[in-house]
């Protein structure tokens, strides 16, 4: 058969397939005349802007200073009155709030003690005063294993007891214990509210058209934007960092809950109501059993997002594991930070690993529970070793001589790699600084303002959204006037390089990923590994080879993201139906033939998710680079917390997250018109 022949059966062999199953409309803006033409508009804007500088006003380009509103002094003086001088039944806020967060700290700071502190009861003199001791170690690393023990088996039990004793080998567990208590609390807390709350959206489904944008803003909204306001509100210290967590960390959960309950088929609600059971009971012991799958993925967030703020919440006084980090990143001891980070890691994986094994767990009717026999050992185990304290030291404090750290050998390498390599790194720095990083900067000013505005309305109304293109447009302007334009700029800049490098990386991987099941399980313990270190962790030791700036920003936000990008474009590839790729090839169609022209276009919703999950991973990891110095709208939301001015830090983090909804909606629109389909891509659910 010859190559022509093979060329044209390829698309026989879709239309065949065509005729038998359901396909999606055509692809592209070819749909309407309309689309054609608003596309064409909006590229001839962008080429009139580049071609005409000389010719058009230079106040098209670069916002006027004068044009610029004096919004920030006013957000910080309004934000100022509501969060100081606001009262509530003749009592300040702060008050309120603060009474609020002492009832929060009275668990939290209970679990700090037991796992860490301990207590200290004072007397009327020193004699008098009680000190009673933490957990001994040996009790925490044997009732963890215990329970993992009792609620997954041995992997489970395993992973408890390689999670502790890493704590203690690293001389790390004071900092891990503060960290587990202080976490542990805010999971627990975080899931029944978002369970709560996402019942409550489910029974009230028009709240959850108010309630989504506030979601999709929480979860864009830099965390530096609203440290300052829960620092006035709640003051320096956990119960502000749990605070700032939840604000973080709740809306997956939310979304979770609700769309695990819409999933449920009809039957299921005809049970609930066969059955004579009240609300309460019916969403209690037949709905929400039955949407375990979607809670555990919101669970899974949870955990995750919590694990992600403690660097972040060790800023507002959490401690632990997360101050560890930041210390590291502060004097730039990479091995220290890298030490702290898979701590960090590991406690993510044995939290998500104790949920999920609890709440996947069936009943066993071939044994009879034993409840009190499991409580007991689990007392035993907990006292024992604690009373024994007492008597041998060994139990209250692990000897420092069996400890290790790889500080000073991540130290040596890292010096070694400057001594042999300083000279290419350099190299690599100047290239992607003057050659990438400021060219396509200069190409983002030479577009203007109000050129890149008008696109984008053109391009909206191109996709058949045309709220979205006003509101993107308007939005726009405001931050103009606020005076962020050029910073804007900046931000956006860096996120799309370090997605461009991303996807340079991880799209080839991810389809090497998708085509062999050797490489998917390879790449899959990376990936999983990757995306649970904290995203502190990857500056420190780009920042010791090439030093602060825009390339470490750059470079940073793309090794950061790129686990997103393979693990997407792999599922995105593995999700094509294999019969149709074994059609193909049945017609004749060569390898690259059955990739590129039949795989690839079934793959391409999974593929533009995978994009769109790419920029905003790059969007959450900009904000970090602040402190490597990149200059955008990150480093105002980082400035605002040194100079205490809250409506600036707000404004910052808005516009910020006004860049992100922007790019998600964008995304989804693009994928909603090549797929023909209601489904919207590109819904942030991370």
């Amino acid at each position: 058969m010859g190559r022509e022949e093979r060329k044209n059966l390829v698309p026989m062999a879709m239309t065949n397939m065509a005729s038998t199953t359901e396909t999606a409309p055509a692809v592209g803006f070819t749909r309407l005349p309309s689309s054609r033409i608003w596309l064409g508009l909006g590229i001839a804007v962008l080429l009139v802007a580049i071609l005409g500088q000389q010719w058009l006003h230079r106040e098209l380009y670069a916002w006027p200073k004068e044009w610029i509103q004096p919004w920030l002094k006013a957000s910080n003086e309004v934000l100022n009155q509501l969060l100081r001088r606001s009262e509530i039944a003749g009592e300040p806020l702060r008050v309120w709030t603060r009474m609020a967060g002492n009832v929060l700290a009275m668990p939290m700071q209970g679990l700090q003690n037991l796992l860490s502190s301990g207590w200290f009861v004072p007397g009327r003199t020193a004699a008098e005063s009680i000190s009673l001791p933490p957990l001994s170690w040996l009790s925490v690393v044997l009732s963890a294993s215990y329970l993992g023990w009792l609620a997954g088996g041995r992997r489970l039990a395993l992973l408890a007891f390689s999670t502790f004793a890493y704590f203690l080998i690293f001389n790390l567990w004071a900092e891990a214990s503060l960290t587990l208590a202080s976490v542990s609390f805010a999971i627990a807390l975080g899931t029944m509210l978002g369970l709560a709350l996402g019942i409550f959206l489910f029974r009230h489904p028009r709240l959850e058209t108010v309630l989504n944008p506030v979601f999709d803003i929480m979860q864009t909204i830099p965390p530096f934007s609203y440290l300052v306001p829960v620092l006035i509100l709640f003051g320096f210290g956990p119960v502000a960092a749990l605070v700032a967590t939840l604000i973080f960390a709740l809306p997956p959960m939310t979304r979770a809950v609700v769309l695990g309950l819409r999933r449920l088929p009809a039957h299921t609600f005809e049970l609930a109501g066969m059955t004579g059971a009240s609300k309460w009971q019916s969403i209690s012991k037949i709905l929400v059993p039955s949407a375990r799958n979607d809670l555990l993925l919101g669970v899974n967030q949870m955990v995750m997002m919590s694990l992600a703020m403690v660097i972040l919440a060790s800023m507002i006084g959490a401690g632990g594991l997360g101050a560890e980090v930041l210390r590291a990143i502060q004097s730039l001891k990479f091995g220290r930070g890298l030490e702290a980070g898979i701590a960090i890691t590991l406690l993510a994986v044995l939290l998500y690993g104790y949920g999920h094994a609890v709440a996947v767990r069936r009943p066993s009717h071939t044994s009879r529970p034993r409840p009190l026999r499991h409580l007991a050992i689990l007392a035993a185990l907990l006292i024992l070793p604690t009373l024994g304290g007492s008597v041998f030291e060994i139990l209250v404090r692990f000897p420092a001589e069996l400890t290790i750290s790889t500080a000073n050998f991540w130290s040596r390498i890292i010096a070694w790699l400057n001594q042999n390599w300083g000279a290419g790194f350099e190299a690599i720095r100047l290239f992607m600084t003057l050659d990438i990083i400021r060219p396509m900067l200069e190409l983002l000013r030479s577009l203007g303002w109000a050129p890149i505005a008008l696109s984008l309305l053109c391009f909206g109304f191109a996709l058949g959204r045309p709220a979205l293109a006003l509101l993107s447009c308007a939005t726009l302007v405001l931050i103009a006037l606020i005076g962020y334009w050029d910073k804007l700029l900046i931000t956006f800049n860096l996120v799309m390089i370090g997605t461009f490098f991303s996807l340079l990386v991880g799209a080839p991987i991810g389809i090497w990923a998708g085509s062999s099941r050797k490489v998917h399980a390879v790449s899959e313990v990376i990936v999983t590994t990757l995306q649970t270190l904290p995203s502190f962790v990857y500056l420190v030791p780009i920042v010791m080879v090439l030093g602060p700036g825009d390339a470490t920003a750059v470079i940073a936000i793309a090794v950061y993201s790129v686990a997103t990008t393979v693990r997407y474009t792999d599922h995105a590839m593995r999700g094509v139906d294999p019969a149709t790729i074994e059609a193909a090839v049945s017609f004749g169609a060569t390898p690259f033939q059955s990739f590129w022209k039949v795989r690839l276009p079934l793959a391409r919703a999974g593929l533009l998710l995978g994009l769109n999950q790419t920029i905003l991973m790059c969007v959450g990891m900009v904000v970090i680079t602040a402190l490597v110095g990149s200059q955008g709208l990150e480093l105002e939301t980082l400035d605002a917390i040194a100079r205490v001015e809250p409506g600036r830090g707000m404004l910052a983090g808005l516009a910020i997250s006004a860049l992100a909804i922007i790019i998600d909606r964008y995304m989804g629109a693009i994928a909603h018109r090549m797929s023909g389909t209601d489904h919207r891509v590109g819904r942030n659910q991370t």
